[in-house]
């Protein structure tokens, strides 16, 4: 994570600019020992993480609301350190820019809220989770013109990877989301997807909490899936395809296909590793039997109540609220000069939660760094949210 660290700090008035950036404001904890600097950069806003330690300042880039690409967040290192005239003790933020994702406009590279608010597409969609290299998904785009694609990845490197083929190899049917794939299909619509590819995931044997593959993303795809639509697992651990195939038997109507050790058009450098290593192979295939009903996408996830955010400063503290489904967690509170302030918390389902921010500034409330998705569990979230802040710290 980029960051640069110094010995003696004197901080600016906010806001300040310098060489493009916009620091806007600072908002910090009551023990004084961590803040939160926001920074604007043309469209773009994100927060710089200050913390004061036992001898010395470390300034980093804040993991929650980081942006792509990531040039722009050591830019902006760069312009606090000049605009302080610091010296640094350290400083990891050389290197040069990155010339896959300096392009504002990219076609391929989309975020959350395009799929959330904007994506529509006449062609059968056709999705990839977790396509690493991206030998497969670029092979099957290729092969496939008339389908639209759409792969998921969080890895960073990879991305950049598959976006560099697709200009060389002039491709034009993917598109790319750096996201969470359990919580992505929610926002697709009913019988839109033929195909969904899960190669190789991450087993995750001792925490199988965060495996891609569980009942509430079986019935997920089911829903996106066309009737003969498949679900496609790929895998080198005995143990995933074990909890799949008793996942996928669970189901009142199901048909699925198995195969072991069956060779591919294309290979994945982990597959070709696999292989040598004389590893089994196994396939699991689950064909949609079901025309599922439309989903309604409900999107409200405003705030419409007023909080006195004098009481939210002096009664905060750290609370966790459980449901049944969810959970709710007031994690930190960082206060700003004014009647402003920034709340950090998490919410969610149990084994997909969601991480935002609050923005409190004057009358407003509203998530950071972006709207919350309108998931089943995240709308729940939100009532009980809004309810909770509101008679604790209502303005009347």
């Amino acid at each position: 994570m980029p960051n640069i660290q110094t010995q003696k700090l004197e901080l600016a008035n906010f806001p300040a600019k310098k060489d493009g950036y916009l620091f806007e404001y600072i908002a910090t904890q009551k023990d004084g020992r961590e803040s939160l600097i926001s920074v604007k950069f043309e469209d773009k806003r994100f927060f710089l993480v200050l913390i004061k330690r036992e001898n010395d300042y470390l300034i980093k880039a804040d993991k929650l609301s980081k942006i792509s690409p990531i040039f722009i967040i050591k830019d902006a290192l760069k312009a606090f350190c000049d605009l302080h005239s610091l010296d640094l003790t350290f400083s990891n933020i050389g290197g040069k820019k990155s010339p896959i994702l300096t392009n504002k406009n990219d076609h391929i590279l989309k975020d959350i809220e395009f799929f959330a608010n904007e994506f529509k597409s006449s062609k059968e969609i056709w999705v990839e989770i977790g396509f690493g290299s991206g030998r497969h998904l670029l092979h099957q785009a290729k092969e496939n013109p008339n389908i639209q694609f759409i792969g998921l990845e969080i890895h960073t490197p990879s991305i950049e990877q598959v976006i560099k083929q697709c200009k060389l190899q002039e491709i034009d049917n993917i598109l790319i989301c750096k996201f969470d794939a359990r919580v992505f299909l929610e926002l697709l619509p009913s019988n839109s997807v033929g195909k969904i590819f899960i190669h190789f995931p991450v087993p995750w044997d001792k925490k199988p909490h965060r495996r891609v593959i569980n009942q509430t993303f079986i019935e997920e795809s089911i829903r996106v899936l066309k009737k003969d639509g498949t679900l496609e697992l790929r895998t080198d651990s005995q143990n995933y395809y074990e909890y799949s195939y008793n996942l996928f038997s669970s189901l009142n109507k199901v048909e699925f296909i198995i195969r072991k050790n069956i060779n591919l058009p294309i290979s994945s450098k982990y597959e070709d590793r696999w292989k040598k290593m004389e590893k089994n192979i196994y396939d699991l295939i689950l064909v949609n039997q079901i025309t599922s009903e439309k989903k309604e996408f409900k999107s409200s996830m405003n705030f419409s109540k007023n909080i006195d955010i004098s009481k939210l400063k002096n009664g905060f503290e750290n609370l966790v609220i459980k449901g049944d489904d969810f959970f709710i967690h007031f994690e930190k509170l960082y206060q700003c000069s004014g009647n402003c302030a920034v709340l950090k918390l998490s919410f969610g389902a149990f084994e997909r939660c969601e991480h935002k921010y609050l923005i409190f500034n004057n009358n407003k409330i509203q998530y950071f760094p972006n709207d919350s998705l309108p998931t089943k569990q995240s709308l729940k979230s939100h009532q009980i949210i809004e309810e909770f802040l509101y008679d604790r710290y209502n303005s009347s």
